[in-house]
This record gives C-alpha cells, structure tokens and sequence, in this order.
C-alpha cells in the first residue's frame, strides 16, 4: 500500500469507496482486480457485501530500498504475479486461527480489529520441493498481512514483529491463487498480538500464525501490503 493510501487512512480506520486501480502499480498484470475476479473461487470472495475496502496493491520500489523483497524479488510473473488486499469486520465464518476469546482487550471502536486479507496468486518459482512453495514463505507471506494489519492499528510509525510462530498444516502447490489473512486480537500498551491464516480455494486452512507486534516510536520504514 502506497504512503499515500496509509496517511488518507490515520486515525481513521479502513474507509469505504469503490474500488479505483491506481495507474503505476507496478504488478505483472495490468489489472489485478480483474485477474482475481476472473477466478471464480476468488469473485465470490471478492463479492462478499461485508468488505468495506478493496485496495490494489502498490508495489512500485521506493527510493529508500524499503520492502524491496516483496516489491521486487516477489514482484514477477513467476513468483507473486498479483495482488490485492481488503478489509472486512470478523464473521461467524472467519478461520478460528483469527478468533480469540480475549474479548478484543484493547480494541479502540473508532478503529476495531478488522480482518486483513490479501489475495495472492503465486507463481511455480517460490518451490522448495517440486511443485511445493517453499516452508519459508508461508511465515513470509502471513508476516507480510499480520504486520500491516498490526500498523493500522498504529497509523503514525507502524510496528514491528519481535515473536512469530507458525504451525503448517498442508503443503501449497504452486501455481495457484490464496487468500492470506491477518487480525490483531489484543493490544496492551505498545504489544499488539496478531493471529493469521492461509487458505486454498476449497478454505482449507493450510497453516496459521501468532506473533506479538511493537508499536514503534519513530518512522524506520516498514513493510505491509
């Protein structure tokens, strides 16, 4: 998400307007709404009344060399070829990986613990056996929605991860589309903990994550989608 969509944002929470594809977003496909809405697993998603925001991703590098692992090395036709994200408020029919029973302690109304989510087609070049995507970027990929899931809740200087854990619970085979997930369940302080998911076409969960979240206290740049 672009500097630009962050700061219209602050204090505000995620606000609600039809989607607009910015011009320069820099992704393989020309236009990634229209790539998922293509898929019909991903348009029934997409057509859910609940989402409040739909956003393309910006994913052009930045002058500073911030996030150049998920604007550049995972920006290609064979790695991440699309990418979309969106809000909506916590469902019956949420992965029980983003619900918690700790009562949404720290939860601000004027900004509640919405649901992240991203959708992600990927590409046959993140394997690490044939045709798996590798180990390694489950935890990317979930840290990537977790963390800006985490700095909405901490609009001025973001957050950043100190404790994360993962639990795999299928392979993902590569090429195909998923949908990521993220949620702050709790925040006390300047500790956020957030809780994340992966889930295929069919929703099977194929892994989930908990990580604890600092909010930071000066501007070091950050990474999110």
């Amino acid at each position: 998400m672009s500097s630009q969509q962050q700061s219209q944002r602050q204090g505000q929470g995620p606000a609600v307007k039809p989607h607009s594809a910015p011009e320069n977003h820099n992704q393989p496909v020309q236009d990634p709404l229209a790539h998922f809405k293509a898929i019909p697993w991903c348009a029934n998603i997409l057509a859910d009344p609940s989402i409040l925001e739909t956003i393309v991703v910006d994913r052009r590098p930045l002058p500073s060399g911030e996030s150049n692992f998920v604007r550049k090395v995972m920006n290609t036709n064979t790695t991440v070829r699309a990418c979309i994200s969106f809000f909506q408020p916590l469902s019956p029919s949420s992965p029980k990986a983003l619900i918690t029973t700790l009562g949404g302690v720290g939860e601000d109304p004027t900004n509640p613990f919405l649901v992240f989510n991203a959708l992600l087609d990927l590409g046959e070049d993140l394997t690490s056996y044939a045709g798996t995507m590798h180990g390694g970027l489950f935890a990317v990929l979930m840290d990537e929605v977790m963390g800006t899931a985490a700095n909405f809740q901490v609009p001025a200087h973001g957050a950043y991860t100190v404790q994360f854990n993962t639990s795999f619970k299928r392979p993902i085979k590569v090429p195909q589309a998923v949908l990521v997930r993220g949620r702050v369940v709790q925040k006390k302080g300047r500790k956020l903990m957030v809780r994340g998911a992966i889930e295929d076409a069919q929703g099977n969960l194929m892994a989930e994550a908990e990580g604890l979240w600092i909010a930071m206290d000066r501007n070091v740049g950050r990474s999110q989608l």
